[in-house]
């Protein structure tokens, strides 16, 4: 669980932890350095210098007996130790005699693995006390590229938990609701937007009404432009081919330093009201008319 925090499959070859381990070989003066992360049934390394292979069998491994360590652990000459002289590792083709891992554990205490130098030749006077220091050092900078990038996982995580909430949100509202970016770009609909007008991604206004959209368009454009509220009463075509009244608007968002990060924007349908009010304007002239007759007569 802990492993997944870290998002370690973003990770593997990444370029500091491929300087680190290039470091280490070079001050510990080894063919090959490794951050290796024990899991349940392997080993795999994340960054490697001198080795081709990403990853080998957990029952194998040197740095799952490191990680429980509180400092560096040194194995001068694998054939002579009890723990190794029988491994695959040991006996096999990789050849190892010298292994010095320093553990990796993360802010819980958890072990997750370690940072290792490896050779195929014995080393009986092991690390001299700055090569130690040094494994200690690199190790720490290991941790923390793989806490920089938990932290990012975690805000990207948390992100997308927000925009999930927003967007349930916006669904749940009886208006049409969408973002778009500083360009005017729109990047979101709530599904209000797509029942009414069965477009799921209408960029262009092609369900605005012919006679409304240049004069919707310049009003958007200006607000891009001058950062403006944009509000504009216009039709809109509904999925079954009916066109009905809409005032459109819309609030940008903006930084500490006032450039817009976003725009957010509504359409509310006002055709009852509309019509309304236009019968009562037709009544309005009509009694007016009639009243002017009579003073006529």
């Amino acid at each position: 669980r802990i492993l997944h925090a870290y998002g370690v499959d973003s990770l593997e070859d990444d370029p500091h932890l491929a300087a680190i381990v290039r470091f280490a070989a070079h001050l510990c003066g080894t063919e090959v350095a490794l951050v290796s992360l024990v899991e349940e049934e392997r080993q795999r390394f994340l960054a490697r210098e001198g080795l081709s292979v990403r990853e080998t069998p957990r029952n194998t491994s040197f740095c799952a007996h490191a990680m429980m360590l509180g400092n560096v652990m040194e194995v001068p000459d694998a054939t002579q130790d009890a723990r190794f002289a029988e491994n695959p590792l040991v006996t096999g083709a990789q050849h190892i005699r010298f292994y010095a891992g320093q553990p990796l554990v993360s802010g819980e205490g958890a072990p997750l693995g370690a940072l290792c130098v490896v050779d195929s030749t014995p080393r009986p006077g092991g690390l001299s006390d700055l090569q130690r220091e040094g494994l200690r050092v690199l190790a720490d900078a290991v941790m923390q590229r793989l806490r920089t990038e938990r932290v990012a996982l975690a805000a990207r995580r948390e992100l997308d938990a927000s925009e999930e909430y927003l967007h349930t949100l916006a669904d749940s509202i009886p208006a049409i609701a969408w973002s778009a970016t500083p360009e005017g770009h729109f990047d979101y609909f709530n599904k209000r937007m797509v029942d009414f007008t069965g477009k799921p991604d209408d960029q262009q206004g092609t369900a605005f009404h012919p006679e409304d959209w240049k004069k919707a368009s310049e009003l958007w454009q200006r607000s891009l432009k001058t950062g403006e509220i944009y509000e504009v009463e216009h039709r809109l075509c509904r999925h079954d081919g009916n066109y009905r009244w809409m005032i459109s608007r819309a609030l940008p968002v903006r930084d500490a330093d006032g450039k817009i990060l976003r725009w957010f924007g509504t359409a509310v349908d006002i055709h009852d009201i509309y019509e309304a009010s236009e019968s009562r304007e037709l009544l309005a002239k009509e009694l007016s008319h009639r009243i002017k007759n009579i003073f006529a007569v």
